[in-house]
C-alpha cells in the first residue's frame, strides 16, 4: 500500500503520467503496482483501471503523452475555438477525459461498441458527474447495420470489426452500427458553424468507413481537425489502405497538418494522422 500510494504521488508530481524513462522503469513500476488500482487519472476525475489491459496500462503511464502528439493538438483545436469533441473508437474514454479535464467548457461524446469496455466509460462517467460528456454503446460507420465485434484479448483497442487474423476464433459480439449522419439525425445534432468540431478516430481499420459516412459533415467544415489512426495492418485487414484515406480526405477538402513537428507531408502508414481545412 505504501508502494502504491509513493507511486500515485509520482505520477501526479509529473503531471498524471509518467517521464520518459524507458522499458526497466516501466516494468518495474507495475510490477510494484497491484493489479488493479482507484487513481486521479486526470486532475479531477477519478477512476478504477486495471493493469491486465495495455490501453489501460499504457494511459495510465504516459498521461498525456499517450500517442504523443495526439493530446496536445486536440487541446490547441480546443483553444482555437472547437466547441465539440467527438471520440470515435474512444476504449475507455482517456481522451474525452482528458480534454474535458483541461477545456470544462466542451462537449464530448464518445463512441465505443465493446460493451464491456462502454460499461468501464459509463462507470467513470458517471462516478465523476460528467455531465458535458455523452457515451454511446454502438458502432460508427458508413451505413446502419449490425456487425460483428471481436475483442481484443489482452488489448480492449484492438478490438475489431475486421477479419483481424488473431481474433477471428475468439469472442465477438453483435453490435449496431450506424453511419454517422444517421447518428447525428437521430440524436437531433445540427451541423454547426465552421470548426466548431473536432474528432478521433481510432477504430482498428475502419477508419475508412467511418470516414465515409461522414462526408457531409466534413465537406460542410464542420471539423476544425481530424485526428485518423492510419495503421497499415489493421486497414489491411478492413479491406483498406492508408492511400485511399488520404486521398478521400483531400476529396472531402482537408489536407494532413504538414506543420506538425516540422514533419513532411508523406503519408503515415502506422501513426495518427492530423488532417485540417485545406
Amino acid at each position: 500500500m505504501m508502494i502504491a500510494s509513493v507511486i500515485e504521488f509520482v505520477r501526479r508530481r509529473f503531471g498524471y503520467g509518467f517521464p520518459p524513462l524507458g522499458r526497466l522503469a516501466f516494468d518495474l513500476v507495475f510490477k510494484l503496482s497491484p493489479g488493479k488500482v482507484r487513481t486521479e487519472l486526470v486532475p479531477g476525475v477519478f477512476a478504477d483501471l486495471d493493469f491486465s489491459d495495455e490501453v489501460q496500462r499504457a494511459t495510465y503511464w504516459q498521461g498525456e503523452r499517450f500517442e504523443y502528439p495526439t493530446f496536445p493538438v486536440l487541446s490547441q483545436w480546443v483553444n482555437d475555438g472547437a466547441k465539440n469533441f467527438f471520440d470515435i473508437g474512444s476504449n475507455y474514454g482517456f481522451f474525452s477525459f482528458a480534454l474535458l479535464a483541461r477545456h470544462p467548457k466542451l462537449r464530448a461524446n464518445a463512441f465505443e461498441p465493446n460493451p464491456t469496455t462502454f460499461a468501464h466509460l459509463a462507470e467513470i462517467k458517471a462516478q465523476n458527474a460528467l455531465e458535458q460528456l455523452t457515451v454511446w454503446n454502438l458502432g460508427v460507420s458508413d451505413e446502419c447495420s449490425t456487425l460483428s465485434l471481436h475483442r481484443g484479448l489482452t488489448d480492449s483497442g484492438h478490438s475489431t470489426f475486421g477479419k483481424h487474423p488473431g481474433l477471428l476464433s475468439g469472442a465477438a459480439d453483435s453490435i449496431e452500427v450506424l453511419d454517422f449522419e444517421s447518428w447525428r439525425e437521430n440524436a437531433r445534432v445540427a451541423l454547426p458553424a465552421a470548426g466548431d468540431w473536432i474528432a478521433k478516430i481510432d477504430v482498428e481499420g475502419f477508419e475508412m468507413k467511418v470516414l465515409s459516412g461522414m462526408r457531409p459533415a466534413l465537406e460542410a467544415r464542420a471539423f476544425r481537425g481530424v485526428v485518423v489512426e492510419i495503421n497499415a495492418f489493421t486497414l489491411e485487414f478492413c479491406g483498406f489502405k492508408p492511400e485511399q484515406i488520404y486521398a478521400f480526405m483531400k476529396e472531402v477538402g482537408y489536407k494532413p497538418l504538414a506543420s506538425l513537428m516540422g514533419r513532411d507531408t508523406s503519408p503515415r502508414r502506422d501513426a495518427n494522422e492530423y488532417f485540417v481545412p485545406a
